[in-house]
């Protein structure tokens, strides 16, 4: 092959990525300015709030902004609200979980997921607003404050959506379900994600239990057959990143860039390479270039950063237990019902 094709085919395959990472830090921009001159601990709110809108309109759902942000900060206002008591808490989250399985009766997975995800977050560790130092607004009221992003953050979405919607890749809407299929979801979707919530609340707070959930609404499909193939893609592509991610770290410890710029900019890298694999797949890849970056990204702010690897794992295979474990209940409880039938 000549030159000239060669440089064309590295062209190519750095397409994706590059638009991703590029996506991702438009996607970021006005929370990093808000959280570094106005209002620490913003950035995360207002990510909180796009990524719904962002995943829902690239996996398909392009007319579901005005209810995916209505949603999301409705949600997300109640979770800052209860301040992580974990009853309301976690009946917040059975709640949304509800509504997103009862959404996914046009395919496999329903178009306001990531609300479930960002909930999650919300609730298990939500960020701290206002405490850094420079911001220039004190005295927030956090339930308005967290409104206010979420809101700002959806729209702001919506917005880079019209601009690039002209070359972005967008799956089909697939086939409606029976109500058969997605009722009995929903409901398994709500039990383990608000069981899991009050479990973590009480014996976990602040820590990286929202992966649990996350991985929950992630993994937990309408048949088994699907919600086996997400998980052993999910278990794949978790391990092998957060052995990418361990030696990262301590590679950063080593030449002294851990805690900073560098870091963080890695972790904005694998983010913006696993976003260009979020709607074409395949699913392990996603996962095996989020893992290392949500781990660095996750851990920027603390000392032992490993923990926070090992951790993350540990709460993702939980979730596939559980996940797999409430699949198959629903499966049979489907089929004792049949046979009575």
């Amino acid at each position: 092959m000549s030159a000239a094709g060669n440089k064309k085919s590295f062209l190519l395959a750095a397409k994706a990525p590059l638009l991703g990472f590029a996506f991702l830090v438009v996607l970021l921009l006005p929370g990093v300015l808000i959280g570094f001159f106005l209002l620490s601990g913003a950035a995360s709110i207002l990510l909180f709030g796009a990524l719904p809108v962002a995943a829902a309109y690239f996996g398909g759902a392009t007319r579901t902004s005005a209810p995916i942000i209505a949603l999301m900060v409705l949600s997300g206002s109640l979770a800052r609200f209860f301040d992580q008591d974990p009853v309301p808490s976690a009946l917040l989250i059975a709640a949304v979980a509800f509504i997103i399985g009862m959404s996914a009766r046009r395919g496999l997975s329903s178009p306001i997921l990531i609300v479930g995800i960002s909930l999650g977050f919300l609730v298990i560790s939500p960020p701290t607003l206002g405490q850094s130092g420079q911001q220039v607004i004190s005295n927030i009221n956090p339930v308005l404050a967290t409104a206010a992003l979420l809101l700002i953050g959806g729209l702001w979405a919506r917005l880079i959506i019209i601009g690039v919607q002209k070359w972005s890749p967008i799956t089909s809407e697939t086939s409606r379900r029976t109500a058969d299929e997605f009722v009995p979801y929903a409901l398994a979707l709500a039990i383990s994600t608000g069981i899991s919530t009050y479990f973590v609340l009480v014996y976990a707070p602040n820590g990286v239990g929202a992966w649990l959930i996350l991985t929950i609404f992630v993994v937990l499909k309408m048949d088994t057959h699907h919600t086996v193939v997400k998980t052993r893609d999910r278990v794949l592509g978790t391990l092998s990143g957060a052995v990418v991610a361990f030696i990262l770290i301590e590679l950063l410890q080593a030449l002294n860039w851990a805690q900073g710029f560098v870091q963080l900019t890695l972790a904005l890298v694998f983010i913006g390479v696993a976003m260009s694999y979020f709607v074409p797949g395949p699913y392990w890849k996603y996962v095996f270039f989020l893992t290392p970056g949500v781990v660095l990204l996750d851990s920027n702010a603390v000392s032992d950063q490993v923990t926070v690897d090992a951790w993350r794992v540990a709460f993702t295979l939980i979730g596939v237990a559980v996940a797999l474990l409430t699949s198959l209940a629903v499966l049979e409880v489907r089929r004792v019902i049949r046979h009575r039938k």
